[in-house]
């Protein structure tokens, strides 16, 4: 988890999110007293590290793919997505990464670019029901930022052998 601030352009893209739905199921992580405190752990490998320690999931409880295509640049701020600080102020972000592998399911826009000196940028949104977006890449690198505020949180399912 890192704070810092958006890239130029991000800001106006994450406020325009997609579909709707119901929140019954899935916490958000202005559920929680603690906020990010109360979603993070220690990593196993680097005490030092901190990772998330509940699923992160589309916000969207219930979210099944939409067959109608929407364009995220003129929808309203969704329910289920936060507004973001104005920059310069920062956020808190769950970085993942090495490869894009490391998602179950995520969606990506075409990359988008504020002027030609800025990065061009894919913004992260749920592959199932398109809502979003969800956080960013820069396109051609391999690191994912999410909105801590903008995903879902529900306790991890273990594996038994």
């Amino acid at each position: 988890m890192s704070d810092q601030p958006l890239p130029p352009g991000a800001l106006d893209a994450l406020k325009r999110p997609s579909n709707a739905g119901d929140r019954s199921r899935i916490r958000k992580l202005s559920d929680f007293e603690n906020g990010v405190l109360a979603v993070v752990a220690s990593h196993d490998k680097d005490p030092a590290e901190l990772t998330h320690k509940f699923d992160l999931l589309c916000p969207r409880n219930g979210c099944e793919r939409d067959s109608v295509e929407l364009d995220i640049t003129k929808q309203p701020l969704h329910p289920d997505l936060p507004a973001l600080p104005a920059p310069p102020a920062t956020a808190q972000w769950w970085l993942v990464a090495p490869t894009v592998m490391e998602f179950e399911n995520i969606g990506f826009t075409n990359p988008v670019q504020q002027d030609a000196a800025a990065p061009k940028l894919k913004f992260l949104i749920c592959a199932e029901c398109d809502l979003g977006p969800l956080g960013w890449c820069e396109a051609g690198v391999d690191e994912f930022w999410l909105a801590c505020s903008r995903v879902g949180y529900r306790l991890k399912h273990l594996l038994s052998c």
